[in-house]
């Protein structure tokens, strides 16, 4: 099933959602709030290039329109490092909230924005918030997006039914148990502990790759780059990063990668 016969497949990925997620979801946009957003880019971001550099990996990167301009030079870092940019949105907004036209908008901008900075349009799409409207999916199809990466049906790529029409479209799942958010990430509203130790997180992360090995399957790991970016869970992830890769037989491979291999060989039928 997977490129060069390899026994399993493993996609790392990153929101880099930076304020977006705290004005978007959290919908606080006061200094002491957006600061930790803007931690990830000062910070967290150039921590984790640094780690996929050193341990020569490529990974995924989901960007919100409004990260993109505001860190223009970022983005272009990330791409010129052989990185892929997805779509995440435009403001980690809910799309439920809006009407057909105002979810068109927000993935025409996010679009614009990024083939602007990157010359070319992101052929991935992760939801900025976790909700479907009955439009996404077909405006993912009209605007040529090849995957999407937002739900959890799944350990393997699958293809997502498009209501009853017969259409569909490739999906890379994740899961929460391989998101760093949940493990990691501190919030009074709603409440979340979310300060695990690393080496509880490396626990649950390298045996969920040991059994995917095992099982010759995927393997997708999501982290955010003011959570993950901090010094000792960046550390984790490098220690992470350089396990899976000590496996003979391992593909790594951006999600645009992976797509494309999925549906070029249609290896899902």
């Amino acid at each position: 099933m997977w490129k060069d016969n390899a026994r399993c497949a493993v996609g790392l990925s990153f929101d880099f959602d930076a304020e977006s997620l705290w004005m978007g979801v959290y919908k606080q946009d006061y200094p002491a709030v957006l600061a930790r957003g803007e931690y990830g880019a000062r910070a967290g971001l150039p921590r984790i290039l640094k780690i996929l550099k050193r341990q020569e990996v490529k990974a995924t990167f989901f960007v919100p329109g409004y990260t993109a301009e505001k860190y223009p030079l970022l983005i272009r870092q990330i791409d010129n490092d052989g990185h892929e940019i997805a779509h995440h949105g435009y403001k980690h907004e809910n799309p439920i909230k809006y009407s057909l036209e105002e979810e068109r908008e927000i993935i025409e901008k996010g679009i614009d924005i990024l083939k602007a900075i990157t010359g070319y349009a992101p052929v991935g799409y992760r939801l900025p918030s976790g909700v479907h409207t009955p439009h996404t999916l077909n405006l993912l199809l009209e605007y040529g997006f090849k995957y999407e990466s937002s739900m959890v049906a799944d350990d393997l790529p699958y293809m997502l039914k498009i209501d009853d029409s017969g259409k569909q479209i490739l999906e890379i799942p994740f899961s929460w148990e391989l998101d760093d958010a949940p493990h990691f990430m501190f919030s009074h509203k709603p409440y979340r502990t979310g300060m695990s130790s690393p080496s509880k997180v490396y626990e649950i992360w390298s045996a969920e790759f040991e059994v995917c090995y095992q099982e010759g399957g995927y393997y997708g790991l999501t982290c955010h780059p003011q959570v993950i970016g901090r010094r000792h869970r960046a550390q984790m992830l490098e220690k992470l990063i350089a396990y899976i890769k000590s496996f003979p037989d391992v593909w790594i491979g951006r999600h645009m990668d992976i797509a494309t291999h999925i549906l070029e060989t249609k290896s899902l039928d």
